[in-house]
């Protein structure tokens, strides 16, 4: 008897022994994991963390488990694996909210929010930061309050609300600044200085972000070191010097790659092929936008987004799924008692009901078969038609454009030869430059047209590529600073000729009236485009335009032209304060 009480008590010695033992192990690697992560060693981290995982789910932790999953959503989401982010943080709010850890379940919440933001999925962001904030409330947590407001800043900011976006940093600003967080101070003076930058206060930004470099090198953050340089060099290039620019996005690039840091890696790419560019290098600048493309499509898709709102759901609706279960369970239950008896009665009309139904559906997919072989051949014979009228307008315009180009261009030598000739004749002189004029203009006229023509031109990138290249061209002559805002994605969309043709007349009209006009020093064009419109500004900062001149035969056309296909025209203009005009077009009118 004795012997086997010993044998027991070395047995429950030993199991303890393993127990306490295995928890160290857990315990040790979660903190080499955390001191991984924070020093951007994210390959490490996981192997870490995924160990700490096993070692817990031995030991049926639930409390660590949810810390430990919401580490590895964090590892995941860092090297842009969103789908395994979110996979690891929704395992978190499960095993956090059983142990009760509404600290954790706080800080999950606001690590799910960051991957929808990361996927423009801003409502979605906003709702789960809401959740995080009420969470760290909850629990007293200034600085975890302090996280969600900056987060709910970077929303406000990517929706162009810089005074909201000002107000939520500056609010964790000063609450990281009284706990003494530097790895804090440092992300949101980054974030600070992007909304400078979009305020085009560019002193302020680069102080903002020479401040974040500089912590984050002395905290040994070696993401946010890579996330600055990156910022600081698409600050420079804004305030033109293109050198620094891309100087900074080199250094940011070769940073972000050792550590996998895959976001900076894409944005590094895009600063440096537009610096390669402005600086005339490119072939370089060719290379690194094709590496920006191919990274980015990869980054971002919508299937991944689809696939981040599946899971979302399954994840959400689970617990009802379980109760319905129950429930259903149940009623077969009570009903199969029902069924059975009434099995045998209704078994031969099934059948008969099951036999005509498929012969009926043999005859409606016979029908159905037809009609689409008839539509078919329909739509063929008409793309046939289509294809042949497109080629014989071209090869017309194409013969109007060798033979009248070349005759226009001939009475345009001739012109010049005239004025060269007729200095002492100054009626000669001047009727010989209006036929010079006459003729550029009809050349220019003619090769819009042939350009029109010609379906493979008519998309929206080819149009907005199309109206920046004539405004560049038309612009340069005139002592008028130009400056842009173009989407940095446009899309392939076919829109019809008209459209294409009849906006282009627009911004050709608008440019004409600036330059002859309005005394302007500068023009800002702008462009945007969303889902439903196509957005178009033109903006100067010249004399204004009297009441006389707002009802000016050239307004009305402008105002005809986009109301035939469906757009809008507005006009704003104060004198010496400039002219603006604003057209509206919903995609849905101009799509072919």
């Amino acid at each position: 008897m004795i012997k086997h009480y010993l044998l027991f008590l070395f047995f429950l010695f030993q199991g303890f022994t393993c127990f306490s033992q295995s928890g160290a192990i857990a315990e040790n690697s979660m903190q080499k994991g955390v001191l991984a992560y924070s020093k951007g060693d994210y390959k490490e981290a996981l192997e870490l963390f995924q160990k700490c995982a096993i070692l817990y789910k031995k030991s049926k932790n639930i409390e660590l488990l949810g810390k430990t999953y919401n580490n590895l959503g964090n590892t995941f989401s860092r090297i842009g694996k969103s789908e395994q982010a979110l996979t690891n943080y929704l395992s978190a709010i499960a095993f956090s909210k059983q142990s009760r850890d509404s600290l954790n379940i706080a800080k999950t919440y606001k690590n799910i929010g960051t991957v929808y933001e990361e996927q423009k999925d801003f409502k979605s962001a906003m709702y789960y930061y809401d959740l995080a904030y009420d969470f760290a409330k909850k629990v007293n947590n200034d600085l975890l309050m302090a996280d969600c407001e900056n987060n709910m800043g970077i929303v406000y900011e990517q929706q162009y609300n810089y005074v909201k976006a000002l107000k939520m940093y500056s609010n964790a600003f000063e609450i990281y600044k009284a706990k003494k967080d530097e790895e804090k101070i440092a992300m949101v003076l980054n974030n600070l200085a992007i909304v400078y930058k979009y305020l085009k206060d560019y002193p302020k930004a680069v102080k903002n972000y020479e401040a974040a470099i500089l912590l984050s090198n002395k905290l040994g953050d070696k993401f946010m070191v890579a996330a600055n340089q990156n910022n600081l060099g698409n600050v420079y290039e804004l305030m033109g010097n293109h050198s620094k620019s891309l100087e900074f996005c080199l250094l940011a690039n070769a940073n972000a790659r050792a550590i996998q840091a895959q976001e900076v890696i894409i944005e590094s790419y895009d600063g440096i092929s537009t610096a390669y560019e402005k600086l005339h290098q490119y072939p370089k600048a060719i290379k690194y936008r094709k590496l920006f493309e191919e990274e980015k499509s990869s980054f971002i898709n919508t299937q991944r987004t689809t696939q981040l709102s599946e899971m979302q759901v399954k994840f959400e609706t689970q617990k009802k799924v379980d109760e319905i279960l129950v429930l259903q369970q149940e009623r077969k239950i009570r009903n199969l008692k029902i069924k059975e008896q009434n099995f045998q009665l209704t078994r031969k009309n099934n059948q008969m009901i099951v036999f005509f139904l498929f012969v009926f559906g043999l005859v409606v997919i016979a029908l159905i078969w037809k009609s689409r072989q008839k539509l078919k051949y329909q739509l063929i014979q008409e793309k046939i038609i289509r294809e042949t009228e497109e080629q014989e307008r071209l090869r017309i315009a194409k013969d109007i454009h060798d033979d009248l180009g070349s005759g226009l261009s001939k009475i345009n030598f001739l012109s010049e030869i005239i004025f060269q000739k007729t200095e002492h004749l100054p009626d000669i002189r001047n009727s010989s430059e209006s036929v010079k004029e006459t003729a550029k203009k009809m050349i220019e006229n003619m090769r819009d047209l042939i350009w029109s023509l010609n379906s493979d031109n008519n998309t929206i990138a080819n149009l907005v590529a199309r109206m920046r290249e004539y405004t560049t061209d038309y612009l340069e002559d005139f002592s008028i600073d130009l400056k842009y805002s173009f989407p940095d994605e446009l899309p392939q969309t076919n829109i019809t000729k008209e459209a294409h043709h009849e906006l282009f007349m627009v911004v050709k009209e608008t440019l004409n009236n600036i330059a002859k006009h309005s005394k302007a020093t500068a023009v800002f064009f702008a462009i945007e485009i969303s889902s439903q419109n196509l957005v178009l500004s033109i903006k100067d900062n010249g004399i204004g335009l009297d009441e006389k001149n707002k009802k000016g035969n050239g307004l009305r056309n402008m105002k005809s032209r986009l109301e035939a296909i469906g757009g809008t025209f507005d006009l704003v203009s104060e004198k010496d304060l400039g002219t603006e005009i604003r057209v509206g077009v919903p995609l849905q009118k101009i799509v072919k």
